[in-house]
């Protein structure tokens, strides 16, 4: 008799997994989103934006054309948009494994033509596929983990990745636009010999200076993952220097795996029940990774296998 059937036979109430997630994340609206541990940083980071563009707003845009606060507001939801998404959505958490597994005889993966042994996580009870690592923050193992971002609060991997470096372009391009606009409207009340009140002139340099630093540097950071994008890395492969790891199917095909393709669906389901979601959860999923064509069982037996090389990309 399976777990759920045994809890209505005692009158019970089958739990959902949201109920008894064993990561650290925080579960929203009842497990239809989750979302990192840590959302101190995440507050700041909405204040401070909508606290410089409230000021942009009110006392420098409506200084100047309106279809610079038409532009500004499209912008600014665009970003809005992307942070939401990047935060509440799943970044593709690994199902876990109920108890330990026999680690005698780990699964093996084909990357770049090499095959490596896969790494056994202790925490979640599986062996990580590739790309794969163990994030110590929200104590889950995310599938094409490329790093925990505190600003925008969640794991970016696998399911999330594409929202993350869209925000990263829009927010990029919102402090450039406000900056460009507040040094604008400096330049034009000097040229033309007008004047403003003191507290304008003064918020304006001080949103030039944040959002003139911000835009340079959140530039730059767009223009690495977009590098990163077409080589087909990770910001954990590259930090370990394991480029050679890397998937790499070329520039066009990379950026389309990333932005052209389907979400994909999650690993877990939060609302399912919690007994059958975590009972032998990393089953599948190593079944999966162990499945080889014929060619492939033909090298793992060959004298090519690359030995005491395991695919370590985490803890």
């Amino acid at each position: 008799m399976s777990d759920d059937a045994e809890q209505r036979l005692q009158g019970g109430r089958c739990k959902q997994l949201w109920e008894e997630f064993p990561g650290n994340n925080m579960i929203c609206c009842r497990g239809l989103c989750l979302t990192g541990p840590d959302p101190m940083i995440f507050i700041f980071n909405l204040t401070l934006t909508f606290g410089i563009l409230t000021a942009f707003y009110i006392l420098i845009a409506v200084r100047l054309h309106p279809v610079v606060i038409v532009v500004g507001f499209v912008l600014h939801g665009l970003s809005f948009y992307f942070l939401l998404r990047c935060a509440f959505t799943d970044p593709g958490i690994m199902r876990r494994g109920s108890t330990p597994q026999n680690t005698d005889n780990p699964p093996t993966h084909i990357v770049n033509g090499q095959v490596q042994q896969l790494v056994y996580c202790n925490t979640c009870h599986i062996f990580r596929p590739p790309k794969c690592k163990h994030c110590r923050t929200c104590n889950n193992c995310v599938e094409e983990f490329d790093h925990h971002c505190p600003w925008v609060m969640n794991c970016v991997g696998k399911r999330n990745y594409r929202y993350f470096v869209g925000f990263v372009a829009t927010i990029s391009i919102l402090c450039v636009y406000v900056c460009a606009c507040c040094l604008g409207l400096l330049i034009e009340t000097a040229v033309s010999g007008g004047s403003l009140p003191t507290y304008v002139v003064l918020l304006a340099i001080v949103i030039i200076l944040i959002t003139g630093c911000l835009g340079c540097t959140l530039s730059g950071f767009a223009g690495f993952h977009c590098r990163l994008i077409a080589q087909g890395m990770t910001t954990n492969e590259y930090l370990k220097g394991r480029q050679a790891e890397s998937r790499n199917h070329g520039c066009i095909k990379n950026c389309c795996n990333v932005y052209c393709t389907g979400l994909p669906k999650p690993n877990i389901d939060l609302r399912g029940s919690a007994g059958i979601e975590m009972k032998d959860g990393a089953n599948k999923k190593n079944d999966e990774i162990s499945e080889k064509p014929p060619e492939d069982r033909s090298v793992l037996s060959s004298k090519n296998m690359k030995s005491g090389h395991d695919i370590e990309l985490g803890n």
